[in-house]
């Protein structure tokens, strides 16, 4: 989050200072509070008298302040509002033991891709709880794979800077790479990748503050990113990110898990599979079955292949299938 300048309004310095307890759970200072949010200690001060009143914050014995009992209200809004936040945790957690993977989920909005949770080494940084990215390539790739032509075409030609006939054809091809396989896989593009590692150790020597720090590193991503969707079987080795569509009723991904593999050796095709498929089923019990039916059956029909979707369904437990009926298409 941001520091506070002169020129914030109160309310600017409010949510500063709720962020910086968000993120220290042994909590802090005023007097650290006030020096990380760049505001004078009396006005912070002032800010945690309010909070505390309300109890948004608690201060402890040892004087150092922590998130209080009076957002219970707020969380309960966000459950509402995001229904996979807790069965979301127990999927990432399980794809975290599983694969060895930091692993973050984001909720997919009209123009943005929102991370609503994050569990494991490498997230912090990169997939902070809260940070949004464009739904542009690569990002967006698996959240726009099951739209039609019409609304996949206008997205490509939305995105800027714009893109080349070249990007857009090989946009459409990975976008066919990911409904194919069920989701997406990249890798560091070989040529880049040194580039990529320079950039990290260069932000590192000049601290810059986190939220410029991600954006930096989530504009080198998008360009270094090659997708080994179609090739994974022989390209996992050098995989570095998988990003897996939740879908919802409508047929249409609703979230997305993104796991980072970082060149995971000794993984299995088949392993990954398995993981993947069970973190699906965790979710899909809890939210939408009805999607992930349509979407799978639709695409495989089409295809001429409906043993896929069959075999997907036979490794799902005997209690998530429990559905309600498709409807008609």
């Amino acid at each position: 989050m941001g520091e506070s300048t002169a020129k914030s309004p109160p309310t600017g310095r409010v949510m500063d200072v709720l962020g910086r307890l968000a993120d220290s759970p042994n909590g802090r200072s005023s007097a650290e509070l006030a020096k990380t949010c760049g505001i004078s200690t009396s006005t912070c001060a002032l800010v945690l008298a309010e909070l505390e009143r309300r109890a948004w914050v608690a201060r402890r014995e040892d004087r150092r302040y922590v998130l209080g009992s009076g957002l219970f209200g707020l969380v309960h809004g966000l459950r509402t509002q995001f229904p996979l936040l807790d069965r979301g945790r127990d999927a990432l957690r399980f794809l975290h033991n599983s694969l060895g993977a930091g692993c973050s989920m984001s909720k997919i909005g009209e123009r943005h891709l929102t991370t609503v949770d994050a569990v494991g080494h490498g997230t912090d940084g990169e997939h902070a709880v809260g940070q949004r990215f464009p739904i542009d390539p690569p990002f967006g790739l698996v959240a726009m794979a099951w739209r039609d032509d019409d609304f996949v075409e206008a997205w490509l030609h939305r995105v800027m800077p714009r893109l080349t006939r070249g990007e857009i054809a090989h946009h459409r091809r990975v976008l066919a790479d990911i409904r194919e396989r069920g989701y997406g896989a990249w890798r560091f593009d070989d040529t880049h990748q040194s580039l990529h590692h320079r950039l990290a150790q260069v932000l590192a020597s000049l601290e810059p503050t986190a939220q410029v720090a991600r954006r930096l590193t989530a504009l080198m991503t998008m360009v270094t990113l090659q997708s080994v969707t179609d090739v994974l079987e022989t390209e996992l080795a050098s995989t570095e990110f998988v990003v897996l569509p939740i879908f919802g009723q409508d047929g249409q991904p609703e979230y997305q898990i993104e796991i980072h593999l970082g060149r995971s050796a000794g993984l299995a095709p088949a392993a990954l599979d398995g993981a993947l498929r069970h973190a699906q089923a965790l979710l899909t019990a809890g939210m939408a079955w009805v999607g992930w039916e349509h979407a799978w059956h639709r695409g495989d029909s089409a295809r001429g292949r409906p043993g896929r979707y069959h075999d997907f369904l036979a490794e799902i437990p005997a209690f998530v299938l429990v559905r309600r009926p498709l409807r008609s298409r």
